[in-house]
């Protein structure tokens, strides 16, 4: 959990690891949702782990700037940490 301000706590993506700080990130745009907007479909179910880990290796790849097989590496490593995927 991160801090927006005193005695207020951001929720990050179990999935991911996005912050969520606004009702629309997260999935479902509900805020009981651990899973943001882009882990989800639109009525706030878990994407398959396939999914969200294709989508983050070209969100990395674009953002980052960095080839696909980095991005790969990267994403594997992130996404092994994350509590939905233990």
């Amino acid at each position: 959990m991160y801090r927006k301000s005193l005695g207020d706590t951001m929720k990050k993506c179990e999935s991911c690891g996005m912050p969520m700080m606004k009702t629309s990130d997260f999935g479902g745009r509900k805020e009981t949702n651990k899973y943001c907007v882009h882990c989800t479909y639109e009525n706030g179910e878990l994407k398959p782990q396939h999914e969200i880990r294709e989508g983050m290796i070209k969100y990395y790849m674009r953002m980052k700037r960095i080839d696909r097989k980095n991005a790969e590496q990267f994403v594997e490593e992130h996404m092994s940490r994350m509590s939905a995927w233990q």
